[in-house]
């Protein structure tokens, strides 16, 4: 049974073609937002470069023994590199020239997927470099990041380039309900919320399937004082700020009188409501330009992010 892939349906055809044509570059980058599905994809060309079924196109059986250990995380020539705390370091890109050297046990190539590489820093980039301007051919490198400006061209210009967008958010919908029997007033909710991105969720979903209906508390309160207080619950829950960002969209669409079918949070409409003239259009366009900024510095930097949350939240305070 072939591994299930939800959209970027263009994006596999093309790897399948690549597979079966034997014309695998040897490094790969993955753009596109968080949860969108690049790790997900790049698992899947793996497991095409590995599955035993001699198929055209190629496609993952599921079932036979390499897919099996890809699936289970047991296969030899497949490696999943992620940050360690904030950073990809250099240690570990070490560790990766070291091995990559070697000949497959396996497989025909060994695959290394390595994610958040925007998380580099230069040290650890201009490491990585040297392995991407001479990749053994028995190996490939699938590079995964959400910022693609956080990378050096010439990081840029050593790979093969597929860019991931979100999905349409009622095809997300949709999915949600046809496939995982989500009612279609919450896949809608789900589906916006993720902006389209569908691990994001599918992650909600395992966490009790609707986004937080509390009206967050940040958007109420006035004591400034109170910023150091909101900063640390922000500190435990970093993911909050996506959904930050919707409740502030919500108050968005409230000020330019818009249908209540694009209301997030539908089941606080009336608390957002009363919150609504408090607030101005600039305000809350601000405030979400805010979030955004605060996010891509906790991301793409070595910032300490209890100062930086705290300096978001007194803005949005102020």
């Amino acid at each position: 049974m072939q591994t299930s892939i939800i959209g970027h349906q263009q994006i596999v055809e093309q790897l399948q073609r690549t597979v079966a044509s034997d014309r695998i570059a040897g490094a790969y980058l993955f753009v596109g937002p968080k949860g969108v599905g690049k790790e997900r994809v790049a698992h899947h060309f793996a497991q095409l470069i590995f599955c035993q079924q001699d198929t055209q196109p190629p496609t993952v059986c599921g079932t036979c023994l390499a897919c099996r250990k890809a699936d289970s995380g047991n296969h030899p020539d497949l490696q999943l590199i992620r940050p360690e705390g904030s950073l990809l370091r250099i240690g570990q890109i070490r560790q990766l020239q070291k091995q990559i050297i070697y000949e497959p046990l396996e497989a025909s190539r060994k695959v290394y997927i390595l994610t958040d590489v925007e998380r580099m820093n230069a040290e650890a980039e201009n490491c990585l470099l040297k392995t991407l301007e001479e990749p053994p051919a028995s190996s490939v490198l699938i590079l995964l990041t959400s910022n693609i400006e956080a990378l050096l061209p010439t990081t840029r210009s050593r790979c093969q380039i597929l860019q991931f967008h979100p999905m349409p958010t009622r095809e997300l919908a949709e999915v949600l309900t046809d496939q995982f029997s989500v009612a279609p007033e919450q896949a809608t909710t789900l589906a916006i919320a993720a902006g389209g991105a569908i691990g994001k969720a599918l992650t909600q979903l395992e966490k009790g399937g609707t986004f937080t209906e509390e009206v967050p508390e940040i958007l109420k309160e006035t004591d400034l004082l109170a910023a150091f207080r909101l900063a640390e619950n922000l500190k435990d829950n970093p993911e909050i700020l996506d959904e930050l960002v919707t409740w502030y969209r919500d108050l968005l669409f409230l000020q330019q009188g818009a249908p209540n079918e694009l209301i997030t949070h539908i089941h606080s409409l009336e608390e957002l409501q009363r919150i609504a003239p408090y607030y101005s259009r600039l305000r809350i366009q601000q405030a979400i330009q805010i979030i955004f900024s605060t996010k891509s510095l906790l991301e793409n930097t070595n910032t300490n992010a209890t100062l930086a949350l705290e300096v978001m939240c007194l803005k949005l305070l102020k």
